[in-house]
């Protein structure tokens, strides 16, 4: 899988594959800039893994990493892996899978529509669109503009092969590149000594939920056996989701205020 770019920039993030473990760093091979290599330092490291870096790393394992240098003129890319913040991980490495299946899902329109080498069209949409997932993800919403793009590449190439690749190509992306939803599960405990505390505690859970839900989060409650429940919430991003629980816990509290008591027990 190659990027729309030859060569990383600092600042950039990428996936590594691991080729080599030693005592001063980790050599690794950049799979989206077509096995380029890279280095990670020692320093660059967490300093908590530098002690014994074999039982930290392994070959072939694969590692979001942040350019620090690089220098196309002599291939050398530097790289960090301390620098790479949690958040930043997921999100690239969530984002290079998509790329993975967008990639295999052309492999697949290609063999169904018959096309031997589809390099010029991946290199076209890549081109218009910055990556695969991307043209996939334009391709549902604009087929008309894709078809442009990949006509304009096809020159020589059967018309009707071509379309079939672009249907094909569809209908995969529609089945394998969904966006997953994060999801952040909690155990709260809920209760109200009042005489009507059933309807009390369940209308505080009720404003909760939709106090949660008003952020685009979607929240589910079950009963756990008095006074404890179980809260799953569903978001576009683990911040989001995060987030959404918070205003559920707050709700919650609010609502039950001087008339029962709440507490979130998992999930801070």
């Amino acid at each position: 899988m190659t990027n729309a770019r030859a060569f990383p920039e600092a600042g950039d993030l990428v996936v590594g594959t691991i080729t080599s473990v030693e005592s001063y760093g980790l050599y690794v091979s950049l799979d989206e800039y077509g096995g380029l290599h890279g280095f990670v330092p020692v320093k660059e490291i967490p300093s908590t893994m530098t002690r014994n870096l074999v039982s930290f790393f392994k070959p072939k394992q694969k590692l979001v990493l942040k350019v620090l240098y690089s220098n196309p003129s002599k291939l050398q890319v530097d790289l960090s892996l301390r620098r790479v913040t949690e958040d930043e991980r997921r999100k690239k490495m969530a984002s290079y899978k998509q790329e993975v299946g967008a990639a295999r899902a052309l492999e697949v329109a290609k063999a169904k529509a018959g096309i031997k080498d589809d390099r010029q069209l991946r290199e076209a949409l890549i081109a218009a669109f910055g990556s695969l997932r991307e043209s996939l993800r334009k391709l549902a919403e604009d087929r008309a503009k894709v078809l442009q793009v990949v006509m304009e590449a096809a020159k020589g190439m059967d018309a009707k092969a071509v379309e079939r690749y672009l249907d094909v190509a569809a209908q995969l992306a529609s089945e394998r590149l969904k966006p997953k939803k994060a999801v952040v599960s909690a155990e709260v405990k809920a209760y109200s000594p009042a005489p009507d505390g059933i309807n009390v505690i369940k209308e505080a859970l009720s404003k909760a939920i939709a106090s949660a839900e008003s952020t685009g989060a979607k929240v589910y409650v079950t009963y756990a056996g008095s006074p404890r429940y179980l809260v799953r919430v569903e978001a576009d991003n683990y911040k989001a989701a995060e987030a959404a629980l918070d205003r559920f816990s707050r709700s919650a509290e609010e609502s039950l205020k001087g008339r029962g008591h709440f507490e979130l027990l998992r999930g801070k």
